[in-house]
């Protein structure tokens, strides 16, 4: 019993000295590895996320190839399809400005046709008959107003600038049609007769017929009416001697003919193929 207690007791001894040893500091503690549990889920996922997307067959190529065709032909339809009614609103705006321009020469030329019928030939046939007669009986002040009136001569001009962006711009490939490209040619082809005649025409009437009229004149009567701006008194003008007066008479009929005859006729010829132009271009 006694060596029993004593056993005790020894055991009990032991046990609070134990529980009395000093703790180790946590810097003499020797450091262990511990990898935190999160940390190899994060791992073990990003792992698994790989091997989730598999191999790639011939089946997933083609559907990704046909999608990329399929995205990049719409495209191109949609933008030509675009490109396509910009350049039919442009040809539509170059239609109308070409008959705009059109009407404008049609209507210079009949003025140009009034003018001609109306004025000039009156002119040139009263100025023919003062030639004829004697020139002591001349009054001046139908002689200088008349050759005033005989010098007024006008040329056609043409509205060029839808027709010069047609064909410098490259405007043509909005008409698919070549008949529009023929008109072009026609009236272009008239425009220039009409313009060679109307040249020597001009040559005559200035350079020949109207500078004989000023070498033979009296230089004070014409500064009366051109500077001063009133008409000489009296009858009786320079006579003219006789070969320069046969030579103004024959300009004058060459004025005459051209007049009446020649540039109407060429005026017709251009008026009628301007009105064929906006008749075809209206039905555009």
């Amino acid at each position: 019993m006694e060596e029993n207690k004593k056993t005790g007791e020894s055991n009990e001894e032991q046990l609070n000295k134990a529980s009395t040893v000093e703790p180790v500091p946590e810097a003499e503690q020797p450091s262990t590895f511990n990898p935190q549990p999160s940390t190899i889920q994060e791992m073990e996922v990003h792992h698994h996320s790989h091997e989730s997307h598999g191999k790639k067959n011939w089946k997933t190529y083609f559907w990704e190839f046909l999608m990329l065709f399929l995205a990049v032909t719409l495209g191109f339809f949609v933008e030509n399809k675009r490109e396509h009614y910009i350049e039919h609103k442009r040809a539509s705006h170059l239609v109308g400005s070409l008959i705009r321009d059109l009407q404008k020469d049609t209507a210079n030329l009949y003025w140009l046709d009034d003018f001609r019928l109306q004025k000039r030939k009156i002119r040139l046939d009263s100025f023919y008959t003062l030639l004829n007669m004697p020139p002591e009986t001349v009054d001046k002040k139908i002689f200088y107003p008349l050759f005033y009136r005989v010098l007024e001569w006008y040329p056609f001009t043409q509205s060029t600038g839808t027709i010069n962006q047609l064909k410098n711009a490259g405007y043509l490939r909005y008409f698919s049609d070549n008949q529009l490209l023929e008109f072009i040619s026609d009236y272009e082809f008239l425009l220039h007769d009409f313009k060679n005649d109307e040249n020597m025409e001009f040559h005559l009437h200035y350079d020949k017929l109207v500078q004989l009229v000023k070498q033979n004149t009296d230089n004070s009567d014409m500064y009366t009416f051109y500077i001063n701006d009133s008409l000489p008194a009296g009858t009786g003008i320079k006579p003219f001697d006789p070969q320069t007066l046969n030579t103004l008479k024959a300009y004058i009929v060459e004025q005459m003919w051209f007049n009446k005859t020649q540039m109407i006729k060429q005026n017709n010829r251009v008026r009628i193929k301007a009105i064929e132009f906006i008749s075809y271009l209206q039905s555009l």
